[in-house]
Order: C-alpha cells, then sequence, then structure tokens
C-alpha cells in the first residue's frame, strides 16, 4: 500500500520529525504538536529542510493544547476522517498527544510506525510485521543538518580558498604528519616561530622567501625536513640565510598555524572510506541566524551595528564535523591543551545543532594528562558532559584513530 501521508508528532528533537520525510518523501506530512514546542523558527527550519530533501512534499502544521485531552483527540480523529490511510510515526510528540493516540488506537486500526534516528531500523507496528532497517535514503549532509536545526554555514566554511582536497594534497597531509608525530610538542614551537619569521620577512612577489636562520633557531630543522619530502621548493642557505619557496599555499598555511596539520589529519583519516563517514566538514563556521543571507547581514551592520554596542551574528567553528548516516559528529582539535572553556564550547554548539542524537569529541595531539595519577579531572568532566576524549594522536596509528572515530557514534 502506497505510504503518501505521515502524522509525525512534532518533537524538540530536530532529526525526529525528518525520518519519513527521509525515507518516503511522501506527498503529505501532518505535523501535530504544543505550542510551546513548535516554534515558528522551528518550523520555518523544517520547510527549509524539506525544501532541499523532499520539494514535492508537502507540509501541514496543526497546533493543538498542551493540556486538553478532549481536544487533542478531537485533532487526531479529524486527521483520521480526512485521511484513513495515514501512517503514524511515534517518535517524538508531548505527553498528552501520545495519549490520545493511544485512545484512539484503541478502537480504529491505525497504521504506526517508528524509525530510529541512530540505526536506521523502522518499526512497523502492524501485527505479524517485522523490523527493516533502511540505509540509502536515511543521510543528511553536514550543511543539510545545520540547516534542520536552524542555522546556516557561512562562506568561510571549509576553507576553500586554503584547502583543496586532491589525492596529492592527502598525501602531502600524510607525509606532514608524519613530521609532527616524529617531533611532536615541538610541532606547536617550530610553526609559531616560522609564522612570526616570516610575518616579519616576508616574501617577494614570486612569493620566494629570504630568512635569518638566527631568528628561526631550531626551527631550521623543520624547514629542512619540509625540503626533504619536497614540501619546500628552490631551497638553499648560506651562513646567515635560508632561502625558498613553499610547494603552495595550502603548505605554507600547515606549517604557520600550528593546528591546522591536526585538523587535517582527522579529516584525511576520516574521509578515506565513505561508507563510514557519509560526510566531512573541516573548519565548519556555523552562523546562528540562518534565515537571513549574507547580503541581509551585512546590510543590517552597515545600518545598526555603528550605532549599538552589539554583535548581530553568533558564529562559531567546528573543526571538523561527520556524518554517520544522519547522526553528526562534532569535532574540536586541540594541538596544545584544551580547558574547560573547550568543552563548555563544544558542548553548547552540538547542543545547538546535533540535539540529542549528536556525538562529540575532543581530539588532542598530545596526552590529555601525563600524570599516573589515573583519570585527570579535565577527563572526568569530560565524561560528565558526555564529550569523548581522543588524546595522545601523535602516538596512534591511522587505524587506531579511525576506529575511535568509528566508535565515537557507538
Amino acid at each position: 500500500m502506497s505510504k503518501d501521508v505521515y502524522v509525525e508528532f512534532f518533537s524538540d528533537e530536530a532529526l525526529e520529525n525528518v525520518m519519513c520525510l527521509l525515507q518516503y518523501k511522501p506527498a503529505r506530512i501532518i505535523y501535530l504538536g504544543h505550542k510551546s514546542t513548535m516554534l515558528t523558527r522551528k518550523m520555518d527550519s523544517l520547510t527549509d529542510f524539506a525544501n532541499l530533501k523532499s520539494p514535492e512534499t508537502e507540509l501541514e502544521f496543526k497546533e493543538v493544547p498542551r493540556d486538553n485531552l478532549e481536544k487533542c483527540i478531537d485533532a487526531i480523529n479529524d486527521i483520521v476522517e480526512r485521511f484513513p490511510d495515514a501512517y503514524y510515526e511515534l517518535t517524538g510528540g508531548g505527553e498528552m498527544l501520545l495519549i490520545a493516540f493511544g485512545f484512539i488506537s484503541a478502537s480504529r486500526n491505525l497504521k504506526t510506525l517508528r524509525i530510529d534516528p541512530y540505526t536506521g531500523l523502522e518499526v512497523d507496528m502492524m501485527p505479524g510485521s517485522k523490523p527493516t532497517q533502511h540505509h540509502d535514503n536515511l543521510k543528511i549532509t553536514v550543511k543539510e543538518n545545520i540547516i534542520l536545526h536552524g542555522g546556516q554555514l557561512t562562506r568561510q566554511t571549509g576553507n576553500y580558498a586554503t584547502w583543496s582536497f586532491t589525492d596529492e594534497f592527502k598525501e602531502d597531509i600524510r607525509k606532514i604528519w608524519d613530521i609532527a608525530r616524529r617531533i611532536q610538542h615541538k610541532w606547536n614551537r617550530y610553526c609559531s616561530i616560522i609564522e612570526d619569521v616570516i610575518k616579519a620577512n616576508p616574501c617577494d612577489e614570486s612569493g620566494y622567501y629570504t630568512l635569518p636562520k638566527s631568528s628561526l633557531g631550531e626551527a631550521v630543522w623543520l624547514i629542512d625536513s619540509l625540503e626533504k619530502i619536497d614540501m619546500i621548493r628552490d631551497y638553499s642557505q648560506d651562513a646567515k640565510r635560508i632561502h625558498f619557496r613553499f610547494k603552495s599555499d595550502s603548505i605554507k598555511h600547515i606549517v604557520t598555524k600550528t593546528g591546522n596539520i591536526l585538523e587535517l589529519h582527522v579529516y584525511e583519516v576520516a574521509s578515506r572510506n565513505p561508507k563510514i563517514f557519509t560526510d566531512e566538514i573541516i573548519g565548519a563556521m556555523i552562523d546562528w541566524n540562518g534565515d537571513k543571507t549574507e547580503d541581509e547581514k551585512i546590510e543590517y551592520k552597515t545600518q545598526y551595528e555603528k550605532y549599538m554596542n552589539a554583535t548581530y551574528d553568533t558564529i562559531n567553528e567546528i573543526d571538523v564535523i561527520l556524518m554517520r548516516s544522519c547522526v553528526p559528529i562534532f569535532i574540536s582539535c586541540k594541538s596544545g591543551k584544551a580547558s574547560s572553556n573547550s568543552l563548555h564550547e563544544l558542548e553548547t554548539v552540538t547542543k545547538r545543532f546535533g540535539g540529542k542524537y549528536a556525538c562529540k569529541a575532543l581530539a588532542m595531539a598530545m596526552p590529555c594528562d601525563s600524570s599516573s595519577s589515573g583519570t585527570s579531572f579535565f577527563k572526568q568532566r569530560a565524561k560528565e558532559m558526555h564529550i569523548w576524549v581522543i588524546d595522545n594522536i601523535y602516538n596512534l596509528t591511522d587505524e587506531e584513530l579511525l576506529e575511535k572515530l568509528i566508535r565515537l557514534r557507538n
């Protein structure tokens, strides 16, 4: 039988509202919800998402009183009369609506189902039905997930002007990561030194650098090592200076910003097998006010911000976001030490743009706790916030890191 009409009990969890939309792309979905839950911004975000994933599906929003069982029963009965073959998806919904549905379904043969956002397991509650698992349709991208939760990825997302993930660049990442692993904590120090020296000694118009050895100090070792793996070109030196150009701007950005190589390494390892993670983004710049275009925001700022001591947009950056089907994984990468603020920011962004189904992790190049006193206070605090800590990545093989990333989802 064709499943053309679905009834969803509107949920605070955005993902629970779209499972039938993703799997069946029906002609109509009716959302029943209370005013306290079915907020305008959430309905608008859901509509924007539906327009991307299933533009032919008509959405109908029907508000019912929170504490009036009789009116909840009337609302469901009205739908039953209009669409006797409708399917009712029972994942979300307020308590009173579910009580009303139970009251009606006791005397009427209503079709019910549930799709688990974690696993894609669909349970058809009709007698004799067996659970089935769907994979093909239950996929959303990072961008679509952010839209579903009311935000937008800005034009700066992904450092598109900096990174181009060709096969050659991915191999470059692996080669540079091998150097970083060898020197570990010295990587940050050497990169900081090179960044400062380059700022003080800009390249010529062709990108050719002449840097004083006295300023570089021991960081010369890193430049020598990069030359040996062909990340540095036209390399020469004399008693006081070294001369070179970077293989590309991308290589320059890796060497002159301490945290880039860890982010790139995590992203590159995660993206090797598309059957594991169905979408990945590095450097996700999330705009909380996704209801306005970039041009509208610029116009707003031009007119008002110079008169007001306030910032119109809330922007957060997440180093890496992975998707496993419909479930996002937010990862913050730290090449040095991490503070409690790192945990709270990750928690805030994940809650806002992932809800209860999202996973969150802190990826650290160095050990989180070098003492022998057992689990550190920091790890304990992260555990209380349900944040995974993947530390000491310098000493993990690629396979070990991938296994830990896979376990985040479980």
